[in-house]
């Protein structure tokens, strides 16, 4: 098999060009594509086998790179973003009328995290856009934590990794609800449902 390891330049021309670009996060390694990218984000479907019911989360690179596709946010919700973020927490936040219609579902909120793993920040330096991100496995199963087997198990020809290192973070990333403050879940780059909702809140103080 031919050698898929990419640096950081080659990695975000691969992403402009719509294909799949494996990374590492700070837990896990995931399955990426350019958000904006509609037939990217289908591919990704396809190749997870995932129900297109299950969004994914967004990585960018500051709420204000993103900020034109979500309602207008407060300043107490603004400050408790900027106190989590870059970390290891990801925001379900409404959204408005100009996110594009593939990335749109029937909760009207987006998952939307912004990393705190160096190998990620560094990438959107370079690159402009949004990056999907969800575990690098099919739907339901164990997620590959490896990029060589990634890249073995998928075999599809269009997809390479970005050769950066893991992350030590043990810990799941946490998904909260921004306008409620609950945590839906505590999950490994995998989307919410409704069903995950939890009794759990958020201090407006943390």
């Amino acid at each position: 098999m031919k050698n898929n390891a990419l640096n950081i330049n080659s990695s975000v021309e691969w992403l402009n060009a719509g294909k799949i670009l494996a990374h590492p996060t700070e837990s896990i390694w995931g399955l990426g594509c350019d958000a904006l990218n509609e037939e990217a984000v289908k591919l990704i479907f396809k190749i997870k086998k995932r129900d297109k019911k299950k969004n994914f989360i967004l990585l960018v690179k500051s709420l204000e790179s993103f900020e034109k596709y979500l309602e207008e946010i407060n300043t107490e919700d603004k400050t408790f973003l900027n106190k989590h973020w870059p970390g290891p927490y990801t925001f379900l936040i409404k959204y408005n009328e100009k996110l594009p219609t593939h990335l749109k579902n029937a909760s009207g909120k987006i998952a939307i995290r912004v990393s705190n793993h160096l190998p990620i920040r560094h990438l959107f330096e370079s690159f402009s856009g949004f990056m999907v991100s969800t575990s690098a496995n099919i739907s339901g199963e164990e997620n590959i934590n490896n990029p060589n087997h990634i890249m073995n198990y998928f075999e599809y020809e269009e997809m390479a990794y970005y050769d950066e290192i893991l992350g030590d973070n043990k810990s799941p990333s946490t998904i909260i609800d921004l306008e409620s403050r609950a945590i839906i879940s505590c999950l490994l780059y995998t989307s919410p449902s409704p069903r995950d909702l939890s009794t759990s809140r958020m201090p407006s103080s943390a």
